[in-house]
This record gives structure tokens, C-alpha cells and sequence, in this order.
């Protein structure tokens, strides 16, 4: 079994994260990128690892279910059902598999998150 740990999360350099580029589906003129670290991937394309994305308005893609325990930043998600959920660094958000929204970045967020296909 491995054993990965990354210190200090909050405090990785933005740089010494990899590009993941622009979000798929931007909605504000603000379009947001994506940098991140995958910690360790499985064969059904569930996954873990360090996330961030500038501020920015855009379409939630993916549809596995998620937990998520942000280190820094400010967003609101705007569930597809729901009301608004406001998200700051020190809070955990589960998304059940297929929760639909809209991302609403206004201050750069990270998060170590897992991903994980659920029936």
C-alpha cells in the first residue's frame, strides 16, 4: 500500500501545481483555470488530489460523486436543485454522484479532494 502526503496544502506554490488549463464550460467573461495535482488515479477514472481554480462563473462537469475539503479561497455553488451553498477555506463539501451547477469563484480556491464512481 501506498502512502502519499503533501504538507501544508494551503501553501503549495501555484506554480509547482500542474496547468490544467481553462474550465470546459466557462459562463462569465472571467474565464477560470484550472491547476491541480493528482495524488493517485484508479482504473475507473476515480481519483485524488489537490485542486485550484481562479475566480471565475462555469458549468460543474463532473458527475461523479465528490469529497472535498477546501484549504483556501472564497466560491459559491449553485446547485442545479438547491440553494446556494457558500464555500470558504476550512469547510468539507460532499457532491453525491450527478449533482449539476454552476461554479462561482470569487477568490482563487483550493481543495484536496477524492472522486469516486458511485451507483
Amino acid at each position: 500500500m501506498a502512502i502519499k502526503q503533501l504538507k501544508n496544502v494551503a501553501d503549495i506554490a501555484s506554480a509547482d501545481l500542474d496547468d490544467w488549463g481553462p474550465v470546459p464550460q466557462p459562463i462569465s467573461a472571467e474565464i477560470s483555470t484550472l491547476r491541480g495535482l493528482i495524488i493517485n488515479e484508479n482504473p475507473d477514472g476515480s481519483e485524488a488530489g489537490i485542486w485550484e481554480c481562479t475566480p471565475g462563473i462555469w458549468t460543474r462537469l463532473v458527475m461523479d460523486a465528490e469529497i472535498s475539503s477546501f484549504v483556501a479561497g472564497h466560491a459559491l455553488f449553485h446547485p442545479e436543485n438547491g440553494d446556494t451553498i457558500e464555500i470558504k477555506a476550512g469547510d468539507t463539501v460532499y457532491f453525491d454522484n450527478n449533482s449539476k451547477g454552476t461554479w462561482e469563484v470569487l477568490e482563487t480556491v483550493r481543495k484536496a479532494y477524492l472522486t469516486y464512481k458511485r451507483d
